[in-house]
């Protein structure tokens, strides 16, 4: 600053602080903006759109979201990335209506089994073969998609006979429908297993910083072990919902949640990078994208324009939330 006039070097010194205090805007703030402001757009396009029936649509199709959303919020936290939700989700899928066939209600622990199983086996790969995330969970993603097209090659039906054991999901308790309490209850479950236990806490403090969270004794291999476990089991608890909703499953049901699940997320505010957000942030992100996803049907938007919309909010998303000081070099 040698040489600078005291005026010039007190302006320069305000634009940084002013810069600073854009830069500590928690990016909740904006994503919950982005919803009211959509809202009220589509609210003026279409006075249906805030009617009871296509609310119950938006919520619907949002909680299903939000369960899938939850578990790959886990990866990403730690700053990995779990693309094999969609294949666990058509796995799940078709294994559910089969085995509701043969055993009855004991297909809903079986298949939240093998979510947990499926999440065990994409940490260990990880942690242990020393495979990025990315390519691991790539590679067991195209697996389960396979299994399940070799399970079922067509979607399969649930006989009508067998649609009291759907109840579960299907069903209201007081007039709320359980698809909604179920997904109240796995968000309370995820908030308070990051927010208030220890296991939650070294999940943040890996995304943040591994090296110094490996310095302070955290046993990071059990700690992305962890984060992989719990997207296996949002992924499949979302699985065996939708199936419950569609009275059936289909082996490629859960191909379009990939994105959707990590757009939820990032939209809602956490950080590609890790250590940033949490269970909030994502149920603001599957909003979002359960108000867009029906407000651009019912204000008539091209369906080929969606997702030219719906990639520029990611694009503008991730430049929100991305924390550029734990990447030297953008590659």
């Amino acid at each position: 600053m040698l040489g600078l006039p005291t005026e010039d070097v007190a302006k320069s010194v305000e634009i940084t602080n002013a810069r600073r205090k854009r830069a500590r805007i928690p990016a909740i703030y904006f994503s919950i903006g982005l919803l009211a402001s959509l809202v009220v757009v589509f609210a003026i396009g279409n006075q249906n759109f805030l009617s009871p029936y296509n609310l119950n649509t938006i919520a619907s199709y949002s909680a299903i979201l939000l369960l899938v959303a939850l578990g790959q919020m886990n990866t990403i936290l730690i700053g990995g990335i779990d693309l094999s939700v969609g294949g666990l989700m058509s796995f799940i899928s078709v294994v559910f209506i089969i085995s509701l066939k043969t055993i009855g209600a004991w297909a809903f622990p079986l298949c939240l089994i093998i979510a947990l199983l499926v999440g065990f086996v994409n940490g260990n790969i990880l942690t242990r073969i020393k495979i990025p995330s990315f390519i691991a969970t790539l590679g067991t993603g195209g697996i389960l998609t396979s299994l399940a097209l070799l399970v079922s090659p067509l979607p399969v039906d649930l006989p009508s006979a067998k649609y009291g054991l759907l109840d579960v999901v299907n069903g209201t308790w007081f007039g709320i429908p359980n698809l909604l309490l179920l997904t109240a209850a796995g968000f309370v479950f995820f908030q308070v297993i990051l927010r208030y236990t220890s296991a939650g806490r070294r999940i943040y403090y890996t995304g943040s910083n591994i090296k110094m969270s490996w310095m302070s004794g955290i046993d990071i291999g059990r700690t992305r072990n962890l984060a992989f476990v719990l997207s296996g089991l949002g992924a499949g608890a979302a699985g065996i919902m939708l199936s419950c909703t569609q009275f059936g499953g289909d082996p490629t049901l859960g191909n379009v949640y990939i994105l959707q699940s990590i757009a939820a997320v990032v939209v809602g505010g956490t950080a590609l990078t890790g250590g940033t957000g949490g269970p909030v942030n994502t149920m603001i992100g599957a909003l979002i994208l359960g108000v867009m996803e029906n407000g651009m049907n019912v204000v008539g938007v091209d369906a080929y324009f969606q997702q030219s919309i719906l990639g520029l909010v990611i694009i503008v998303s991730v430049a929100l939330t991305f924390d550029r000081s734990k990447t030297a070099v953008m590659k």
